[in-house]
């Protein structure tokens, strides 16, 4: 039996494009994925948060466990063969993602019907950035998605460092001023 693995610290999502992303067309598949494999049982969520996402005709729907155990812990190493069945289901491009929140690690792939999926594996950040690419909109809409920041202060540039530290003093000038009302 598998350990008990907090479904927070793991996230799979699809990606698919607005014009043919039917909820019982998407779940159908997952399904018979999780079931060969024996994953907990999971529903696929629609996240309507993902705002810049869908201004570039995406959306996105999240693999939500429904117990204690991780479906998209269990689903990570099959987010190929889900995606595949996705974009074969809808007869378009789908992307699925995996993200290990836990530690820095993610896999993305890209699937057309009838051709061989595209993946990329490796650090998140270098896969948030590839999944971006691949959707064509901004990173930092897939950080919000996952509520991670993309860039640690080693990473960060001098213009970012110089926003962050007026960001900071905005936010200490603002909890004084409301403070002294």
């Amino acid at each position: 039996m598998e350990p008990s693995v907090d479904s927070r610290e793991y996230r799979v999502v699809f990606f698919c494009p607005t014009s043919s992303a039917q909820l019982e067309h998407i779940e159908a598949p997952v399904r018979r994925v999780l079931t060969r494999i024996s994953a907990p049982p999971a529903e696929l969520a629609p996240l309507e948060a993902a705002g810049t996402l869908g201004e570039a005709g995406w959306r996105v729907y999240l693999v939500r466990s429904m117990t204690e155990r991780s479906a998209a812990h269990a689903l990570a190493a099959h987010v190929t063969e889900a995606a595949s069945a996705i974009a074969t289901e809808l007869d378009t491009e789908v992307l699925g993602l995996y993200v290990d929140v836990g530690s820095d690690s993610a896999r993305i792939c890209r699937c057309l019907p009838d051709e061989s999926p595209e993946t990329f594996a490796g650090r998140r950040s270098n896969v948030l950035d590839r999944t971006a690419e691949w959707l064509d909109v901004n990173p930092a809409s897939l950080s919000a998605l996952f509520h991670l920041g993309l860039a640690t202060d080693e990473e960060m540039d001098a213009e970012d460092r110089f926003v962050e530290t007026k960001l900071r003093e905005a936010r200490e000038l603002m909890q004084r001023y409301r403070q002294g009302k």
